[in-house]
């Protein structure tokens, strides 16, 4: 997870927080037409998902280690890809991971286009 330092006014008491993006509406119906998630965002919440929409993890910006949590709030499964060209665990290149609706994934980046995943 990308932590981002905190700013002086900020109340929280931790030094560091994790970078959030929500309500989302997933996108297209393929990895090339998917709402792309940029590098950094921690935590992607999608709260509209349309069947057979997804979305596609960064292709930069990303080192090994780094995880990647999102939430579908949505009414449907959402289609999570890896980059063009990664994979997703053992899956084929450029399968989609089927995240279920009410579900949260856990998207850990190791290296060369390559994801695990932790739903």
């Amino acid at each position: 997870m990308t932590l981002k330092q905190k700013s002086s006014a900020c109340p929280v008491g931790n030094e560091w927080l994790p970078v959030i993006k929500g309500a989302l509406t997933a996108a297209g119906n393929s990895q090339g037409t998917a709402l792309v998630i940029p590098s950094g965002q921690d935590l992607s919440v999608f709260t509209t998902v349309a069947a057979s929409t997804g979305a596609i993890l960064p292709a930069s910006g990303v080192s090994p280690g780094e995880e990647y949590v999102i939430a579908n709030h949505g009414a449907n499964a959402l289609s999570v890809y890896p980059a063009v060209g990664g994979t997703m665990g053992t899956a084929s290149a450029n399968a989609a991971y089927s995240l279920a609706a009410g579900k949260t994934g856990y998207f850990l980046y190791v290296g060369s286009l390559a994801w695990t995943t932790n739903p």
